[in-house]
């Protein structure tokens, strides 16, 4: 039994930011009973448990958990697992990028691997976004006050509130400026008071396309009920939503658009999400995501398991 795993900072250049993903790339033999227990011991916001397929070359099932318990999708054990697959030496890159297909919940992803450049690796996957958006949402002045912010601060210039939903529904807001989503904090007595509870919409999306860095177009951050006061959650799970809801409004047309969403600061552990999106009338948004991780540790379980 191979009790080895690795832990990563995803979607980030840098050593201690980004978000902490743990891997184990040979969990087969781990009992299904303990996979939880051992997230929950390793206590990082993924830890992924990889089975390469016996059949297929370059294909692997993941199962994912958070230390609250298994997470259906999400993206950021992407960058991680395709990282330690090359590390481990189960992947083998070829030429500028290397495809292998990482299943999660019977769905399979393709994901492209490119040659390491110095301490991290680059890697996309691509997504398919068929997110419904609503545009009933709750009024400025209840926004406001759910977010402890001054109304003005809600923007209505560039993107509008809406919900949107690609199988998890989150209630989007545009904010004039990063400063006004790093000070906004979520009010639980006024979410209580609002309208908001009635949506099925549990965690809100702020973000703003003001940004303080040059190398992103948004800056985004979560926050609801479910979100402790100073947390700042990764928001890949978010991207097939957000993806829609930019699609949602009336200056984005058909055709390919490149950008960057920032998450975090340099002291909350800021991570940055590259993102390609296809949009065609009538069809699924096709949404590439990429971004870089860097390998943290090596380590091995004393534990008999």
């Amino acid at each position: 039994m191979n009790t080895t795993y690795y832990t990563l900072d995803v979607f980030t250049q840098t050593a201690f930011q980004g978000a902490q993903v743990a891997v184990f790339p040979l969990s087969g033999a781990l009992p299904d009973n303990v996979l939880a227990r051992l997230a929950s011991e390793v206590n990082l916001s993924e830890t992924v448990f990889v089975t390469p397929s016996e059949t297929a070359k370059n294909t692997f099932k993941l199962r994912i958990f958070s230390p609250n318990g298994e997470v259906g999708f999400a993206g950021h054990p992407m960058l991680a697992v395709a990282h330690v697959l090359v590390e481990t030496g189960q992947v083998k890159l070829d030429g500028a990028y290397t495809t292998i297909s990482l299943e999660q919940s019977k769905q399979a992803i393709e994901v492209n691997i490119s040659a390491p450049e110095g301490d991290s690796t680059f890697v996309q996957f691509t997504l398919q976004s068929s997110a419904v958006v609503d545009r009933y949402t709750p009024p400025g002045h209840e926004l406001a006050s759910i977010l402890s912010i001054e109304e003005r601060h809600i923007d209505h210039m560039f993107y509008h509130t809406r919900m949107a939903s690609d199988g998890v529904p989150y209630l989007i807001v545009p904010l004039t400026s990063q400063q006004a989503v790093e000070d906004a904090r979520f009010d639980l007595k006024a979410w209580g008071q609002s309208t908001a509870p009635a949506m099925a919409a549990q965690e809100i999306l702020l973000f703003t396309p003001k940004t303080k860095n040059n190398d992103s177009n948004f800056h985004a951050r979560l926050v609801g009920p479910s979100i402790g006061l100073h947390d700042d959650p990764p928001v890949g799970s978010v991207l097939p939503a957000f993806a829609g809801y930019l699609a949602s409004h009336d200056n984005v047309r058909e055709g390919t658009y490149s950008f960057a969403i920032d998450r975090g600061t340099l002291e909350t552990r800021r991570s940055l999400l590259n993102l390609e999106m296809d949009v065609r009338k009538g069809r699924p948004i096709t949404l590439r995501v990429g971004g870089d991780s860097v390998l943290i540790s090596k380590n091995e379980l004393l534990i008999k398991v």
